[in-house]
């Protein structure tokens, strides 16, 4: 067993996936000592980042409150592109599909498009069957968000990690947290089997972990760990165009993406699965979520095989209204955690890591994150 470390930094990220690596790299860049720590190995796809893939859009079907942090989280991962000297993003435009009673709906995710500086555009449920060879009812309605693209989710999380270290920054893999401790100073401790770190601020980023590590802490919030089947189809005709989409009017959210991980297949997965115990994750059964994407395939996607060729898995972690949690702790002002991001919210994550930055430092966030507070969950939430 390797000796326990002591070690000192200005800030301890605890958690390095997409949100973590993003409020690492900007704490870097504004001058802190900041270790970032992941308790597996880097890379793994033990977590809720890993994957090829990502839809990132302006596109806004969530609260209202998120069209100004999505709008920016698209030019900050094209800064980080830049940044990064590769290609990170690809477009796609995203088709956002719903029925007429859902108009209203539709005319506000057309809203946050034009909002993000861009022009909507609609079709209709004919023209979009013929195109890409759906089965959508005949009245269906269509705003596309030309804006919309893929990120190429394994490739940005080692991207912020590599311009993290170019900062200065320190990455730690194998260093599971045991504890977090304030001591009566203000000062924080970082506790695990690997050692201690001492700190002047400390930022949670745990992902599905974060329920049980926030609650040795004093904050209990009402998150949900699901177990998501992602789903690969193959193309019955090659010649048939994919695209990305949304799918609001089907039992549910259904979203794909046109062909692009492994030839000749589609990623095409339901937003939602089977809740699970963490360590227990492995045990968890997909075949009914299987069965539920296959029907919905053979009654709304004839050009697909109505059986998957390939099945990835991922985890979601829930809030009863799916929108995240970004919050400072009430006792301990130097604890700043987020969570909950619900399986949508890569493509906003380096405005939140920016964010997390600036409340680490004292500074208020650029975009109003007040309907994102923990405390709109009491008394659930006994903070």
């Amino acid at each position: 067993m390797l000796e326990a470390a002591m070690l000192e930094a200005d800030v301890v990220v605890v958690g390095a996936g997409v949100y973590g690596s993003s409020a690492a790299l900007f704490l870097a860049r504004a001058g802190r000592r900041t270790i970032l720590l992941e308790q597996f190995p880097i890379p793994h796809s033990r977590g809720s980042s890993h994957g090829q893939t990502r839809i990132i859009r302006q596109a806004n079907y969530e609260t209202p409150a998120l069209t100004p942090i999505m709008a920016d989280g698209f030019k900050q991962w094209q800064q980080i592109q830049k940044q990064a000297g590769e290609t990170l993003m690809r477009p796609s435009p995203m088709l956002v599909i719903g029925s007429q009673d859902q108009r209203a709906l539709l005319e506000e995710i057309a809203r946050s498009v034009k909002m993000g500086g861009h022009t909507p555009q609609w079709s209709t449920g004919q023209r979009t069957n013929h195109t890409f060879g759906m089965n959508l009812p005949a009245d269906s309605l269509v705003v596309i968000d030309p804006s919309a693209g893929i990120l190429l989710a394994d490739k940005c999380v080692a991207a912020l990690q590599r311009l993290f270290r170019d900062a200065g920054g320190r990455l730690l893999d194998s260093w599971p947290v045991d504890d977090v401790e304030v001591a009566a100073n203000g000062s924080a401790r970082v506790i695990g089997l690997r050692g201690t770190i001492r700190a002047e601020s400390v930022v949670l980023c745990p992902g599905p972990w974060a329920k049980p590590v926030l609650a040795k802490l004093g904050v209990h919030l009402p998150l949900r760990v699901e177990k998501i089947a992602v789903l690969y189809w193959r193309i019955k005709d090659p010649s048939t165009p994919t695209t990305t989409f949304i799918d609001l009017h089907h039992k549910g959210l259904f979203g794909g993406l046109k062909e692009l991980e492994y030839p000749g297949l589609v990623k095409l997965v339901f937003h939602g699965g089977l809740e699970i115990e963490l360590e227990e994750r492995d045990q968890g059964n997909t075949e009914d979520a299987r069965h539920f994407v296959s029907q919905y395939v053979k009654e709304r996607h004839p050009g697909l095989h109505p059986q998957p060729t390939i099945e990835e898995t991922c985890m979601y972690t829930c809030t009863p209204d799916g929108s995240f949690v970004l919050d400072r702790h009430p006792k301990y002002k130097n604890i700043i955690f987020a969570c909950g991001f619900s399986g949508s919210g890569f493509k906003y994550a380096p405005t939140v890591g920016e964010a997390i930055c600036r409340m680490t430092l004292g500074k208020q966030p650029r975009h109003d994150f007040s309907a994102f507070s923990a405390s709109r969950f009491s008394p659930t939430s006994k903070m």
